[in-house]
């Protein structure tokens, strides 16, 4: 895999140029993307020009070649959100997201498939260590290109788990900053209040890197962690592989003298997080991409249309109610995460599954209802080969910390 920061090290220390980063990354698209298909379009060429000419700038991201999952709008490039619907759509502006990272000196590499509308249904990407696997949803192109060594940064969204969980399956690193720090203008509205942008990299530094230009974070150096080991009421569903890696990882942390707060009771309201969170998101996406299905419905997934049935039964009290909890719960669950320097809870509750579906979200669903930041960290391979991964959450707001524990996490669970 292609590590961000060390790259542009090298870049600005002549060692190598943007330019040969960007043909090293198309050279690797060209050898595994007729079986990987991470790419929903390639703009090769343009990198390499942008690359020769951001790398001569002072521009901290110095030509580094980057990709944005295809709910992100693009200027003159297609935005077609994985769906008919959508074909053809050329947006005359990008999205803000992108134009900060190109303003940064980033050389936009393509477009990454998304699942269906950013939802359930998957697009044909397959997951690099197995190509009979899918790589999660719905950011799946993002975490398979950079898990492929396609590229060394991929911007994608989450509104469930749609980042961390392939970032898992994958084997790479997925961060999602807290709710409301970058703002998602030009970005595909599913669900406006859990609707949430993000970027998978190779490491956790690299992560760390990005966030230092795009948050301002200052990641802190830890003399200690203290963690809480949130299994949550979903421990049941995850697999034998899943507990076996998440156990050994805590062994890990234990042994260089990590204080591990077993069960540390989380606010009993967590354990109706995932109701309040769909019916959020279905009452949202009855009135954001709603009306684009009901114009064809023919050409959508069968279990879209059931979602978007789904809420549009759901009523303005409802609806409200829903809002209501979950503000109650960010208030409660601050407070509490605050006492830690991360939850360390799974991220999926299995290896990567067949590449008909998008993945199981039930370990993110909670943290993302919340807007609470998180990362997710390989930590090894389960009973079938395939990557395991290890999420952090810190309380929303505290990004620069989680990192700060990620970095100190990353090398004990790998």
């Amino acid at each position: 895999m292609l590590e961000a920061a060390k790259l542009v090290a090298a870049i600005r220390a002549g060692s190598v140029t943007a330019e040969e980063v960007v043909e090293r990354c198309a050279a690797r698209i060209e050898e595994r993307e007729r079986e990987v298909r991470a790419f929903s379009w390639l703009t090769v060429g343009d990198a390499l020009r942008k690359a020769r000419e951001l790398e001569r700038s002072a521009l901290p991201l110095a030509g580094l070649p980057f990709a944005v999952k295809d709910i992100i709008d693009t200027a003159g490039l297609p935005t077609e959100c994985g769906t008919p619907l959508f074909a053809g759509r050329v947006p005359d502006a990008s999205a803000e997201i992108v134009d900060r990272v190109a303003g940064l000196g980033g050389a936009m590499l393509g477009k990454t498939v998304t699942a269906e509308l950013a939802f359930a249904a998957p697009g044909p990407t397959r997951n690099p260590w197995n190509l009979e696997r899918t790589p999660g949803g719905s950011s799946m192109g993002s975490a398979a290109g950079v898990a492929a060594g396609m590229v060394p940064l991929a911007l994608g969204t989450q509104t469930n788990s749609s980042l961390i969980m392939p970032a898992a399956l994958c084997g790479v690193v997925g961060f999602k900053p807290s709710a409301g720090l970058l703002r998602t203008d030009g970005v595909m509205a599913f669900s406006p209040t859990l609707d949430q942008l993000g970027w998978i990299t190779a490491t956790a530094a690299d992560a760390a890197f990005v966030a230092g230009l795009l948050l301002g974070a200052e990641v802190p150096v830890h003399r200690g962690l203290r963690l809480a080991v949130v299994r949550t009421e979903e421990w049941g569903a995850a697999s034998e592989s899943v507990r076996e890696r998440f156990d050994a990882a805590l062994d890990a942390l234990r042994d260089t003298g990590a204080e591990l707060v077993d069960d540390p009771g989380p606010p009993a309201a967590l354990a109706g997080a995932r109701p309040v969170h769909r019916t959020i998101m279905a009452y949202e996406a009855v009135r954001s991409v709603g009306p684009a299905v009901a114009a064809r419905p023919e050409v959508v997934s069968e279990v879209l249309r059931r979602f978007l049935a789904e809420g549009s039964g759901i009523g303005d009290d409802a609806y409200a109610t829903a809002l209501a909890a979950r503000a109650s719960l960010i208030a409660t669950c601050t407070e509490w995460l605050l006492g830690f320097d991360a939850v360390v809870t799974p991220a999926a509750p299995a290896e990567a599954p067949s590449a008909v579906g998008t993945g199981d979200a039930r370990f993110c669903t909670a943290w993302t209802l919340i807007g609470a930041p998180a990362i997710v960290l390989p930590s090894g391979r389960g009973g079938e080969g395939l990557p395991v991964g290890l999420q952090l959450v810190g309380a929303p707001g505290a990004d620069a910390a989680l990192l700060g524990t990620a970095l100190d996490v990353e090398p004990l669970v790998a």
